[in-house]
């Protein structure tokens, strides 16, 4: 920014003395031009006035040229009425002729400059020659002291505008960091005030907006810990109740589901007591997808439920953590159970392709009718919280991804994911469809139960 304004500082000075040495030039020609006509006219009287001082001969004119600062220089003559010349001539002779015949004094061109001719006498003409760098050396004098002159000046406006502008800008600077902080999540960031009234009111609000953003955070971090503590009763009751049914694998499925919950609400209340952190993370998609597979495959072989995993990708990294990647998943899987009969079949594939790791989960069930309240928070048709494809939605929109939600294959719901690869750059958030599906377009249908 200092640079900005320093640009803008010496642009707009320079504009000044641009403008100022143009009208400098312009006065300055005229009233040099008038300087040198006025000294010629008078050197030219004092040369006539010794051509008819009584007694005047060729010697005493010569004298009288030399005696005049043009004179010396061989810019002086004399043109006599017999037709003599006492002195260097740079004049016609038509013009001496008619300055002769009507004795009106005038200037007349001559080769490299002009030559003022006035009379003396009855019949004489006194002449002066004036070349061009009489006006012209003078002028490039005035006009380079003058450059010289705004040159200063610019430097001057520069130095000042920059000396006076790095305050405001340590301040611009520190709003910029301080928001960078908070929009990565940090709180606790302060701004100290600045001298400029604007940049007051600016660090005064994003001041306000920090300390509303760790209001939130510790309010949220309440609400899930108070959450998390109501859950543990019904909880408890329900692991009771689970240890009283006896054994098999359907009550060692259920123990296991309790088990899994309670180790979830713990770590939300562990998670809930901390500070908020925002760390690098990153997980293989393809991993994970067959980990909760594993699980999810046991449920669906006691539903009936034909399913298919394929993660041949190899290792597909994404900036997301185990657990959230592993929550996208189960929110996905969860979806196909909650939302389909027994029986329907559903398919999970993971695909990786220029810097794109793709997440299919397709279900043969009735599919989604209105796609786009379906990416709604809190939307559902069906009686659900609404909050599956919603987890999964800002989960992929973390890494820079997007979703969507259309009819695959299996004749049902097709949720696909687009992760950006962990490490890759993208110019265009957006890639094309069929690069990434052309991989898994031609797919078989899973085997029905």
């Amino acid at each position: 920014m200092n640079r900005a304004v320093l640009r803008a500082t010496l642009l707009a000075t320079g504009a000044a003395v641009i403008v100022l040495l143009a009208l400098f030039g312009v006065l300055q020609w005229r009233e040099l031009t008038t300087a040198v006509s006025a000294d010629a006219a008078q050197e030219a009287r004092a040369v006539a006035g010794s051509v008819v001082a009584p007694g005047s001969g060729v010697d005493a004119i010569r004298a009288a040229i030399g005696a005049t600062r043009d004179g010396a220089a061989g810019n002086v003559a004399v043109h006599l009425s017999d037709g003599r010349t006492v002195g260097s001539t740079h004049a016609s002779a038509g013009s001496v002729t008619s300055v002769a015949r009507s004795r009106q004094a005038g200037t007349f061109p001559a080769p490299g400059g002009q030559v003022l001719l006035a009379p003396a006498g009855p019949t004489a003409v006194v002449e002066v020659y004036l070349g061009r760098w009489a006006v012209v050396g003078p002028w490039l004098r005035w006009m380079g002291i003058a450059m010289a002159g705004g040159v200063v000046a610019v430097g001057i406006a520069g130095f000042v505008g920059w000396h006076r502008t790095r305050p405001l800008v340590r301040s611009v600077r520190a709003v910029v960091a301080a928001a960078s902080t908070i929009g990565a999540g940090r709180t606790g960031v302060r701004v100290p005030p600045s001298k400029a009234a604007e940049i007051t009111q600016l660090i005064g609000t994003l001041n306000q907006i920090s300390r509303h953003v760790e209001e939130l955070i510790a309010s949220e971090r309440d609400f899930v810990a108070d959450l998390s503590h109501r859950l543990r009763t019904p909880l408890t009751a329900l692991r009771l109740d689970s240890e009283s049914i006896g054994d098999g694998p359907v009550a060692q499925r259920v123990r296991h589901a309790v088990a899994a919950l309670e180790a979830d609400v713990d770590d939300l209340i562990r998670t809930a007591a901390k500070a908020t952190r925002v760390t690098a993370a990153s997980c293989d998609v393809a991993k994970v997808v067959r980990d909760r597979m594993a699980f999810w495959s046991t449920l669906a072989e006691h539903q009936g439920r034909g399913c298919e995993c394929r993660c041949d990708a190899g290792e597909a990294p994404v900036g997301l953590s185990d657990t959230d990647m592993g929550a996208v998943v189960d929110a996905l899987l969860g979806n196909v159970f909650q939302h389909t009969s027994a029986g329907t079949p559903f398919a999970a594939t993971v695909v990786r392709y220029a810097g794109w790791v793709t997440l299919v989960v397709e279900d043969g069930g009735p599919g989604i009718v209105d796609t786009e309240a379906a990416l709604r928070r809190g939307a559902s048709s069906r009686g659900s919280t609404g909050l599956g494809l919603d987890i999964a939605r800002h989960a992929v929109e973390a890494t820079g991804g997007t979703i969507h939600v259309d009819r695959g294959r299996l004749g049902g719901a097709r949720i696909r994911l687009r992760f950006a690869e962990a490490g890759s750059q993208h110019d265009n958030p957006a890639p094309r469809a069929w690069r990434l599906w052309s991989h898994s377009a031609d797919l078989p249908a899973p085997d029905a139960p």
